[in-house]
């Protein structure tokens, strides 16, 4: 049997559920090598090293809530009874690195989010960044853009595919 998936996903991000998404989600991974050549080989390959992975997560978010805005945007929302606001800083110098956190995306089955650990794919430390472009208008839906980039840990892990408490 074969095990073709198709499905939205949720995306949790350091513990919050940040909600639905509009157009889809989309994990990117790239490997970079470097090509050895040799002069008496010309210019034959004689071998190729790997010298980086890139793990990114990118996609809208349709929610367009003050938690959402606040996570994505690396900034706090403010709670005052029953006012709330988020204020959007400058940022300068912020690293994504040191204000990331787990992102984890978990594919829906039958209709809803699956809890089967081995269908999750999780970003250990994943820095995040927003592009918000809200047009107010009749005809287009406002969407939150976003994408966030998987930063290795002290032992080179990046990402999980499956069950993160699996053990060998």
């Amino acid at each position: 049997m074969a095990n073709y998936e198709l499905s939205p996903c949720q995306i949790n991000y350091k513990g919050s559920d940040l909600g639905r998404t509009n157009g889809g989600v989309t994990l990117t991974l790239s490997q970079s090598g470097v090509t050895l050549n040799t002069d008496q080989d010309g210019e034959t390959p004689v071998d190729e090293y790997i010298v980086g992975t890139d793990v990114r997560v990118s996609g809208n978010l349709a929610d367009i809530e003050l938690d959402n805005i606040a996570n994505i945007m690396n900034e706090t929302k403010v709670t005052d009874g029953t006012k709330e606001k988020v204020e959007i800083n400058t940022n300068v110098g912020t690293s994504l690195l040191d204000n990331g956190g787990e992102l984890i995306l978990k594919p829906y089955v039958n209709g809803s989010v699956t809890t089967d650990q081995n269908k999750w794919i999780t970003l250990h430390n994943a820095g995040i960044k927003a592009t918000a472009e809200m047009q107010y208008d009749m005809s287009n839906q406002r969407v939150i853009a976003f994408e966030a980039t998987g930063y290795a840990d002290s032992t080179g892990l990046i990402a999980t595919f499956g069950d993160t408490t699996a053990t060998a």
